[in-house]
Protein backbone atom coordinates (compact mmCIF):
# COMPACT_ATOMS: atom_id res chain seq x y z
CA UNK A 1 0.00 0.00 0.00
CA UNK A 2 1.65 2.94 -0.70
CA UNK A 3 1.96 5.72 1.91
CA UNK A 4 0.92 8.77 -0.60
CA UNK A 5 -2.28 7.55 -1.59
CA UNK A 6 -3.16 7.20 2.28
CA UNK A 7 -1.94 11.09 2.85
CA UNK A 8 -4.45 11.88 0.29
CA UNK A 9 -7.36 9.98 2.14
CA UNK A 10 -6.55 11.30 5.13
CA UNK A 11 -5.85 15.16 3.96
CA UNK A 12 -9.53 14.74 2.55
CA UNK A 13 -11.42 13.21 5.38
CA UNK A 14 -9.92 16.51 7.44
CA UNK A 15 -10.61 19.38 4.85
CA UNK A 16 -13.60 17.42 3.41
CA UNK A 17 -12.43 18.18 -0.08
CA UNK A 18 -10.01 16.90 -2.26
CA UNK A 19 -9.06 20.60 -3.58
CA UNK A 20 -8.14 21.57 -0.29
CA UNK A 21 -6.09 18.52 0.34
CA UNK A 22 -4.26 18.65 -2.23
CA UNK A 23 -3.67 22.76 -1.92
CA UNK A 24 -2.25 20.97 1.79
CA UNK A 25 -0.07 18.43 0.42
CA UNK A 26 1.34 20.61 -1.82
CA UNK A 27 -0.02 18.32 -5.04
CA UNK A 28 -2.01 19.17 -8.27
CA UNK A 29 -5.80 18.31 -7.95
CA UNK A 30 -5.27 15.69 -10.67
CA UNK A 31 -2.41 14.40 -8.96
CA UNK A 32 -4.41 13.96 -5.47
CA UNK A 33 -7.68 12.76 -7.76
CA UNK A 34 -5.61 10.32 -9.36
CA UNK A 35 -3.83 9.20 -5.92
CA UNK A 36 -7.18 8.93 -4.27
CA UNK A 37 -8.63 6.47 -6.98
CA UNK A 38 -5.42 4.19 -6.63
CA UNK A 39 -6.29 3.54 -3.43
CA UNK A 40 -9.69 3.08 -3.71
CA UNK A 41 -9.13 0.31 -6.84
CA UNK A 42 -6.54 -1.10 -4.43
CA UNK A 43 -8.85 -1.75 -1.52
CA UNK A 44 -11.95 -2.77 -3.50
CA UNK A 45 -14.00 0.30 -1.82
CA UNK A 46 -15.47 3.63 -2.78
CA UNK A 47 -14.44 5.85 0.10
CA UNK A 48 -15.96 8.72 -1.26
CA UNK A 49 -19.35 9.47 -2.46
CA UNK A 50 -19.25 12.24 -4.97
CA UNK A 51 -22.54 14.48 -4.92
CA UNK A 52 -22.78 18.23 -6.34
CA UNK A 53 -21.76 20.14 -3.67
CA UNK A 54 -18.82 18.17 -2.87
CA UNK A 55 -17.19 14.89 -1.67
CA UNK A 56 -18.77 12.60 1.57
CA UNK A 57 -16.72 10.08 3.29
CA UNK A 58 -18.54 6.93 3.32
CA UNK A 59 -18.68 4.31 5.83
CA UNK A 60 -15.84 2.50 4.95
CA UNK A 61 -13.67 5.54 4.51
CA UNK A 62 -14.90 6.48 8.15
CA UNK A 63 -13.93 2.53 9.37
CA UNK A 64 -10.85 2.82 7.94
CA UNK A 65 -9.61 6.44 9.09
CA UNK A 66 -8.50 4.99 12.92
CA UNK A 67 -6.17 2.46 10.82
CA UNK A 68 -5.00 5.27 8.32
CA UNK A 69 -3.90 7.33 11.55
CA UNK A 70 -2.31 4.85 12.94
CA UNK A 71 0.03 4.28 10.17
CA UNK A 72 0.68 8.10 9.94
CA UNK A 73 1.75 8.07 13.60
CA UNK A 74 4.12 5.21 12.59
CA UNK A 75 5.59 6.55 9.55
CA UNK A 76 5.83 10.00 11.15
CA UNK A 77 7.90 8.34 14.12
CA UNK A 78 10.26 6.08 11.51
CA UNK A 79 11.20 9.41 10.18
CA UNK A 80 11.88 11.25 13.42
CA UNK A 81 14.23 7.82 14.71
CA UNK A 82 15.80 8.19 11.42
CA UNK A 83 16.55 11.64 11.79
CA UNK A 84 17.65 11.31 15.23
CA UNK A 85 20.31 8.67 14.33
CA UNK A 86 22.14 11.30 11.87
CA UNK A 87 25.34 11.65 12.93
CA UNK A 88 26.14 14.57 10.79
CA UNK A 89 25.79 18.17 11.61
CA UNK A 90 23.65 18.83 8.31
CA UNK A 91 20.69 19.07 6.64
CA UNK A 92 17.46 20.77 7.10
CA UNK A 93 16.19 21.80 10.27
CA UNK A 94 12.72 23.14 10.09
CA UNK A 95 12.39 26.08 13.18
CA UNK A 96 8.49 27.58 13.82
CA UNK A 97 8.06 30.69 15.81
CA UNK A 98 5.74 33.64 16.24
CA UNK A 99 6.24 35.86 13.83
CA UNK A 100 7.76 39.17 15.82
CA UNK A 101 10.24 36.61 17.94
CA UNK A 102 11.77 35.45 14.77
CA UNK A 103 11.72 39.00 13.00
CA UNK A 104 12.27 41.67 15.64
CA UNK A 105 14.50 39.67 18.24
CA UNK A 106 16.24 36.14 17.16
CA UNK A 107 17.14 36.84 13.56
CA UNK A 108 20.63 37.88 13.81
CA UNK A 109 21.08 34.56 15.96
CA UNK A 110 19.44 32.61 13.12
CA UNK A 111 22.15 34.33 10.57
CA UNK A 112 25.45 33.94 13.09
CA UNK A 113 23.80 29.91 13.47
CA UNK A 114 24.08 29.61 9.66
CA UNK A 115 27.53 31.53 9.61
CA UNK A 116 28.74 28.91 12.32
CA UNK A 117 27.19 25.23 11.01
CA UNK A 118 27.06 26.39 6.80
CA UNK A 119 25.99 22.47 6.30
CA UNK A 120 22.91 23.02 7.95
CA UNK A 121 20.10 24.48 5.92
CA UNK A 122 17.85 26.57 8.43
CA UNK A 123 14.17 26.53 7.59
CA UNK A 124 12.14 29.12 9.74
CA UNK A 125 8.38 29.44 9.66
CA UNK A 126 6.61 32.50 11.06
CA UNK A 127 3.63 31.48 12.35
CA UNK A 128 1.17 32.13 16.01
CA UNK A 129 -0.43 28.77 14.75
CA UNK A 130 0.85 25.56 17.12
CA UNK A 131 2.78 23.26 14.35
CA UNK A 132 2.36 20.08 15.35
CA UNK A 133 5.89 18.22 16.46
CA UNK A 134 4.27 14.82 16.25
CA UNK A 135 3.24 14.91 12.27
CA UNK A 136 6.90 16.48 11.62
CA UNK A 137 5.28 20.01 10.66
CA UNK A 138 8.68 21.49 12.26
CA UNK A 139 11.84 19.73 13.92
CA UNK A 140 12.21 22.61 16.67
CA UNK A 141 9.22 25.18 17.78
CA UNK A 142 10.00 28.29 19.53
CA UNK A 143 6.97 28.53 21.57
CA UNK A 144 5.36 32.01 23.74
CA UNK A 145 3.44 30.33 26.08
CA UNK A 146 1.29 31.91 29.26
CA UNK A 147 3.53 32.53 32.33
CA UNK A 148 3.69 29.83 34.48
CA UNK A 149 1.80 27.20 32.10
CA UNK A 150 3.63 24.13 30.55
CA UNK A 151 3.89 23.42 26.89
CA UNK A 152 2.29 20.13 25.90
CA UNK A 153 3.96 17.49 28.35
CA UNK A 154 5.21 14.92 25.70
CA UNK A 155 7.88 17.00 24.00
CA UNK A 156 11.02 17.99 25.55
CA UNK A 157 12.12 21.38 25.79
CA UNK A 158 13.32 24.34 28.24
CA UNK A 159 12.08 27.47 29.24
CA UNK A 160 14.23 30.34 27.53
CA UNK A 161 13.10 33.46 29.14
CA UNK A 162 10.18 35.58 30.00
CA UNK A 163 8.65 38.13 27.82
CA UNK A 164 7.24 41.36 29.93
CA UNK A 165 4.86 43.51 27.99
CA UNK A 166 3.97 47.26 29.20
CA UNK A 167 1.41 49.89 27.82
CA UNK A 168 2.72 52.43 25.00
CA UNK A 169 1.68 55.49 23.23
CA UNK A 170 -0.82 58.31 24.59
CA UNK A 171 -3.69 59.55 23.54
CA UNK A 172 -7.61 59.00 25.49
CA UNK A 173 -8.19 55.77 23.47
CA UNK A 174 -7.23 52.58 23.61
CA UNK A 175 -6.30 50.84 20.28
CA UNK A 176 -8.35 47.60 19.96
CA UNK A 177 -7.00 44.36 18.34
CA UNK A 178 -10.73 42.59 17.45
CA UNK A 179 -13.58 45.37 19.08
CA UNK A 180 -15.30 46.46 21.48
CA UNK A 181 -16.79 43.14 22.59
CA UNK A 182 -13.80 41.58 22.29
CA UNK A 183 -11.19 43.74 23.89
CA UNK A 184 -13.42 45.23 26.90
CA UNK A 185 -12.56 42.50 29.17
CA UNK A 186 -8.43 42.68 28.64
CA UNK A 187 -9.06 46.51 29.17
CA UNK A 188 -10.73 46.46 32.26
CA UNK A 189 -7.62 44.75 33.61
CA UNK A 190 -5.23 47.92 33.11
CA UNK A 191 -4.78 50.99 34.81
CA UNK A 192 -7.43 52.86 32.49
CA UNK A 193 -10.06 50.65 32.40
CA UNK A 194 -12.90 53.26 31.11
CA UNK A 195 -11.07 54.63 28.05
CA UNK A 196 -12.88 54.18 24.73
CA UNK A 197 -11.53 51.58 22.34
CA UNK A 198 -11.06 52.66 18.57
CA UNK A 199 -10.52 50.74 15.49
CA UNK A 200 -9.49 47.23 15.56
CA UNK A 201 -5.56 46.29 14.62
CA UNK A 202 -4.95 42.37 14.71
CA UNK A 203 -1.38 42.17 14.24
CA UNK A 204 1.23 43.18 16.63
CA UNK A 205 3.05 45.45 13.65
CA UNK A 206 -0.11 47.00 13.02
CA UNK A 207 -0.50 47.87 16.53
CA UNK A 208 3.12 49.51 17.10
CA UNK A 209 2.69 51.42 13.64
CA UNK A 210 -0.82 52.34 15.12
CA UNK A 211 0.77 53.80 18.33
CA UNK A 212 3.63 55.67 16.60
CA UNK A 213 1.39 57.53 14.40
CA UNK A 214 -0.37 58.87 17.40
CA UNK A 215 -4.04 56.83 17.24
CA UNK A 216 -4.11 55.83 21.23
CA UNK A 217 -2.62 53.55 23.77
CA UNK A 218 -1.41 49.82 22.80
CA UNK A 219 0.02 46.89 24.98
CA UNK A 220 3.26 45.34 23.35
CA UNK A 221 5.88 43.27 24.26
CA UNK A 222 8.51 45.52 25.52
CA UNK A 223 11.44 43.70 23.22
CA UNK A 224 8.95 44.37 20.47
CA UNK A 225 8.01 48.07 21.34
CA UNK A 226 10.74 49.87 22.35
CA UNK A 227 12.80 51.92 21.37
CA UNK A 228 10.28 53.27 19.06
CA UNK A 229 7.76 53.59 21.72
CA UNK A 230 7.26 55.34 24.96
CA UNK A 231 6.55 53.25 27.85
CA UNK A 232 3.63 54.20 30.19
CA UNK A 233 3.76 52.12 33.47
CA UNK A 234 5.96 49.14 34.64
CA UNK A 235 6.68 45.98 32.74
CA UNK A 236 4.42 42.90 33.59
CA UNK A 237 5.07 39.89 32.60
CA UNK A 238 3.84 38.39 29.38
CA UNK A 239 4.90 35.05 28.00
CA UNK A 240 7.24 32.23 28.48
CA UNK A 241 9.64 31.55 25.54
CA UNK A 242 10.45 27.63 25.47
CA UNK A 243 12.60 25.77 22.68
CA UNK A 244 10.63 21.96 22.16
CA UNK A 245 11.72 19.06 20.75
CA UNK A 246 9.62 15.72 19.95
CA UNK A 247 11.24 13.16 22.60
CA UNK A 248 12.18 10.87 19.45
CA UNK A 249 14.52 13.81 18.66
CA UNK A 250 16.61 15.02 21.55
CA UNK A 251 19.25 13.31 20.41
CA UNK A 252 19.87 14.60 17.21
CA UNK A 253 23.46 16.47 17.02
CA UNK A 254 21.92 18.95 14.50
CA UNK A 255 18.82 20.02 16.24
CA UNK A 256 20.82 19.54 19.80
CA UNK A 257 23.24 22.17 18.63
CA UNK A 258 20.71 24.40 17.23
CA UNK A 259 18.48 24.16 20.55
CA UNK A 260 21.40 24.52 22.25
CA UNK A 261 22.21 27.93 20.50
CA UNK A 262 19.27 29.20 20.68
CA UNK A 263 18.59 28.55 23.99
CA UNK A 264 21.82 30.32 24.78
CA UNK A 265 21.02 33.63 22.58
CA UNK A 266 17.35 34.12 23.75
CA UNK A 267 18.54 34.29 27.44
CA UNK A 268 21.25 37.31 26.53
CA UNK A 269 18.66 38.56 25.47
CA UNK A 270 16.55 38.45 28.97
CA UNK A 271 17.48 42.12 29.99
CA UNK A 272 15.39 43.69 26.48
CA UNK A 273 12.58 41.03 26.79
CA UNK A 274 12.02 42.30 30.48
CA UNK A 275 11.90 45.90 29.73
CA UNK A 276 15.23 46.74 30.32
CA UNK A 277 16.12 50.45 29.04
CA UNK A 278 18.41 50.09 25.79
CA UNK A 279 22.34 50.57 25.67
CA UNK A 280 23.41 53.26 25.58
Amino acid sequence: MDWDHLRVFLATMRTGSLRAAAEALGLSHPTARRRLGALESQLGLQLFERRRDGLHPTVEADTLRSAAEDVERAVHALGRIAQAADPALRGPIRVTAPNIIATDLLMPDFVEFQRRWPDIDLRIDISYQVADLDKREADIAIRAVPVGKLPAQHLTGRKAATAYQAVYGEGEHWIGWQGEHEDRPWIRGTAFPDLPLRGAFNDPALQRGACAAGLGLSILPCFYAEPMLQRSGTPRPHFDLWVLVHPDLRRSPRLRAFRDFIVEAIARHRPRLEGAPPAA
